[in-house]
C-alpha cells in the first residue's frame, strides 16, 4: 500500500515534468510565432481575440452540457467548458493523437460509462461537422457571386469538402448505431474466433457497441435536443469565424463581414481535403489562399496567427492549467496518503 502511494506520486511528478518538457518545446518550435505577433498587436485586439475565445468555449461547454447531461444530470456547462480545454491540451501535448482519447477520459472522470463517453465523443463530432458544412452551405450560396469572382477554382473543392465531411458524418452514424452491422461484427468473429479468452473479449466488446449504440440513439431520437445541439454548435463557429474580421477590419475598414466569415469558413472544411505543400498544414495553406488577395500576405498572416490563438492555443493554455491544477492535487493527496502510512508504521 506504501509503495503504491508512493509510485502514484513519481507517476504524477513525472508526468508534470513530460508535460512541461513538450509545452517548452512547442512553444519554442511551433507556437513563437503566434506570441510574437501578439507582442506587435493592439491590445484592443487581442482583448477582443481572447473574448471571443473564451466565450467559443463557453457556449461549446453548453453544446456538450446538452449531450452529456443525458447520462450524467449533474454535468454542467462548467464541465463542458473544461472537457473542450483539456482536450485541447492533450490534443497539443500528444501532437493530436490523444484528442479523442483524453475527451472519453474526461467523460469517465464525470461519472459517464466509458461507452457513454465514447457516444457523446461521437455525437459531438458529428454535430460539430453538421455545423461546419451548414455555415459552408450558407457562406457559398450568400457569396457565390463574388467567390465565382475571386476564386472559381475553389468551388469544385469546396463542394468535394462538403461531400466528404456528409461521408464522415454518415459513416460514424452508421457505425454507432446501426444494429445490422452490429449483428454483421458478431456473426464474423463467432465465424473466426473460437478461444475463449478471445471469445470473452468479444462479449465485452459486443455489449459495449450495444451500450453506444443505445447512447446515440437516446439522444438522436430526442428532436427538439438535436435542434438545441446544433444551434449552440452553430454559434459557438460564429465566434471563432469573426476573429479575423476583428483583427482586418482595422486596416481594412471597408472589408466585407460575410465575406470573411464564408472564407473562414471554406477554410476549415476545405483543410481536410485541399493538398498542402510540406511543412504548413492544410488550415494555414488555404486561410492564406484566400486571404492574401483580399488583405496582402502580411495581414493575412497576422490575422492567422491571432486565429490561431483564440481558437488554437488559448483553449490549450487554460486546459493546462486545469490540468496543472488537478496534479497538483492528485501529488498532495498522495503525499498526504504517504505520511499517514508513515505515521501507522
Amino acid at each position: 500500500m506504501k509503495s503504491n502511494s508512493k509510485t502514484k506520486v513519481f507517476l504524477n511528478i513525472g508526468l508534470l515534468a513530460i508535460f512541461i518538457a513538450v509545452i517548452i518545446y512547442v512553444m519554442d518550435n511551433s507556437l513563437s510565432d503566434i506570441f510574437a505577433q501578439l507582442m506587435e498587436t493592439s491590445w484592443i485586439v487581442v482583448a477582443l481575440v481572447i473574448l471571443l475565445g473564451v466565450v467559443y468555449q463557453i457556449v461549446e461547454g453548453r453544446s456538450i452540457k446538452e449531450i452529456a447531461s443525458y447520462f450524467q444530470k449533474d454535468f454542467t456547462t462548467k464541465d463542458g467548458f473544461f472537457t473542450s480545454c483539456y482536450v485541447a491540451f492533450y490534443r497539443v501535448i500528444s501532437f493530436g493523437t490523444g484528442t479523442l482519447l483524453s475527451e472519453i477520459y474526461f467523460y469517465k472522470k464525470k461519472g459517464l460509462a466509458v461507452s457513454q463517453g465514447v457516444g457523446v465523443t461521437a455525437l459531438h463530432m458529428i454535430m460539430y461537422k453538421v455545423a461546419v458544412i451548414f455555415l459552408s452551405v450558407l457562406g457559398l450560396i450568400f457569396q457565390f457571386s463574388l467567390f465565382y469572382e475571386r476564386a472559381p477554382k475553389m468551388i469544385p473543392f469546396i463542394l468535394v469538402g462538403v461531400g466528404l465531411t456528409f461521408a464522415i458524418i454518415f459513416s460514424l452514424l452508421i457505425l454507432s448505431s446501426s444494429i445490422n452491422l452490429q449483428v454483421m461484427l458478431i456473426s464474423w468473429t463467432n465465424k473466426h474466433f473460437k478461444r475463449k479468452k478471445l471469445r470473452d473479449w468479444v462479449d465485452k466488446c459486443n455489449l459495449q457497441i450495444y451500450s453506444l449504440r443505445e447512447t446515440v440513439q437516446t439522444i438522436t431520437k430526442d428532436r427538439s435536443a438535436m435542434i438545441r445541439i446544433f444551434g449552440w454548435n452553430v454559434a459557438k463557429l460564429l465566434f471563432w469565424y469573426v476573429i479575423p474580421y476583428v483583427v482586418l477590419v482595422e486596416n481594412h475598414p471597408n472589408i466585407d463581414f460575410l465575406l470573411v466569415l464564408s472564407f473562414t469558413s471554406f477554410s476549415v472544411i476545405l483543410s481536410g481535403v485541399f493538398p498542402t505543400p510540406a511543412g504548413i498544414g492544410p488550415f494555414e495553406f488555404v486561410y492564406l489562399l484566400l486571404f492574401k488577395p483580399l488583405v496582402g500576405t502580411v495581414d493575412a498572416v497576422s490575422s492567422l496567427l491571432l486565429y490561431r490563438f483564440g481558437s488554437f492555443v488559448l483553449p490549450f493554455l487554460i486546459g493546462f492549467i486545469y490540468v496543472l491544477v488537478q496534479k497538483r492535487r492528485e501529488i498532495k493527496l498522495g503525499l498526504h496518503a504517504v505520511r499517514e502510512e508513515k505515521k501507522e508504521v
